[in-house]
């Protein structure tokens, strides 16, 4: 970066804080001021190039479990008690899961209504269509529907999990593939938050070094090409030629973080 630049007090100390980027100091050893705004900026590319791949897992999980519960349970499966679970008809309250589940179906149908009246000047009764729901849903909605509570004996788990996932299966226990699966899910969301509130990406548990970072980093892409290939491979054929995942794993590499410390 370039030496000229007001980094003390402007950029650091009051547009960006010391505070914030006092984990760059740590991790990365930064020479000078410098540098360190090379690897702060650094970190909004590597946001960027990661974007497209979360993206391509939400909306492919999303979908793939929604087309296979629609043709199941019909148009609107969300809705009533068309989704069943393990301890449905007990006189229990529902479980975690599922209140999430329907917490966030309200929350999307409420979003698409305030949408349309707001942006769209749309008046008297809103009736959202199936995919205006369903786009407006959190990621979070689709690591419930895999939890446990839906797997047995008459429940979508694991009668659709063939047709969710149908990828080369890792292992022939179904439900040893939905915990997996589930896990990888909440990584991969817990990783999304990160990204999209311009928070550091290379964070995580035993990141000390730029080592560790990049490690880090290229593990979640791994995890992504994981998701997507259980899902479809087609999903990740389609990163692989476009270039994004090339995009992706050459941003996480100490040659990136070199050329935006201006130091190749």
């Amino acid at each position: 970066m370039s030496h000229s630049l007001q980094y003390r007090p402007v950029l650091i100390d009051e547009l960006i804080s010391v505070e914030r980027i006092r984990s760059y100091e740590v991790v990365f050893h930064p020479a000078d001021d410098a540098e360190l705004m090379g690897v702060y900026l650094w970190n909004a590319h590597v946001c960027g190039a990661l974007y497209p791949l979360i993206s391509a897992v939400e909306v492919s999980l999303r979908n793939a479990i929604d087309h296979a519960l629609m043709a199941e349970l019909g148009e609107f499966w969300w809705v009533g008690n068309r989704l069943r679970y393990r301890s449905f008809g007990s006189g229990n309250p529902p479980p975690q899961a599922m209140q999430v589940i329907r917490a966030n179906f309200t929350k999307a149908t409420n979003s698409y209504i305030i949408d349309q009246r707001r942006r769209h000047k749309r008046r008297g009764r809103v009736e959202p269509l199936h995919n205006d729901v369903i786009g407006k849903t959190e990621f979070s909605t689709w690591q419930f529907m895999l939890d446990a509570e839906f797997l047995g004996r008459g429940l979508i788990w694991p009668k659709l999990l063939s047709i969710v996932f149908r990828g080369p299966w890792p292992t022939r226990q179904a439900s040893v593939l939905l915990t997996r699966v589930r896990g990888l899910v909440f990584m991969l969301r817990e990783f999304r938050n990160r990204l999209f509130h311009n928070e550091p990406a290379w964070k995580g548990y035993g990141v000390k070094s730029e080592a560790d970072a990049l490690a880090h980093l290229q593990e979640q892409i791994r995890k992504v090409e994981g998701l997507l290939a259980l899902i479809h491979p087609e999903c990740l054929r389609l990163l692989r030629l476009s270039g994004l995942l090339r995009a992706a794993q050459r941003a996480c590499t100490q040659g990136a973080i070199r050329r935006f410390q201006r130091r190749l």
